[in-house]
């Protein structure tokens, strides 16, 4: 083999691998990220009425009967996790200060933001933004 075919065969391999991955990271984001982000959008109530339509084809009857018995349901929803939530936290607050005792101060300020980033994705997913 000459030095230009085995660099077009290389340059060929890594195009295909480019390609591939390209193409598995769209379809991970289309399936496993796009829910979330119509989530974001709609409001878990909303994403939820979304997903029984689809499922169910709802006449717009039914979906205007089930739209508030789904905002009912995720209501009682955040009550009951309310108090699981106030003693997460606890515990989780309760580990970050045992984990601050092995960190730099400057690793205990990014232990915090990472924190930070935590309670707001959970305040986002169950309750603490939209209804």
């Amino acid at each position: 083999m000459t030095k230009r075919t085995l660099l077009l065969t290389g340059l060929g391999i890594f195009l295909a691998g480019a390609l591939a991955g390209g193409t598995g990271m769209a379809l991970f984001a289309k399936t496993r990220l796009a829910p979330l982000e119509r989530m974001d959008k709609l409001g878990p109530g909303g994403f939820i009425m979304e997903r029984l339509d689809f499922a169910l084809r709802l006449s717009p009857e039914q979906r205007q009967a089930i739209g508030p018995i789904v905002e009912e349901t995720l209501d009682q929803v955040r009550a009951v996790r309310q108090p699981c939530t106030q003693a997460e936290d606890q515990a989780v607050q309760a580990g970050a200060q045992r984990i601050r005792a092995h960190l730099s101060p400057q690793q205990s300020e990014k232990l915090e933001k990472f924190l930070q980033n935590a309670r707001e994705r959970r305040a986002r997913l169950f309750g603490g933004g939209r209804k």
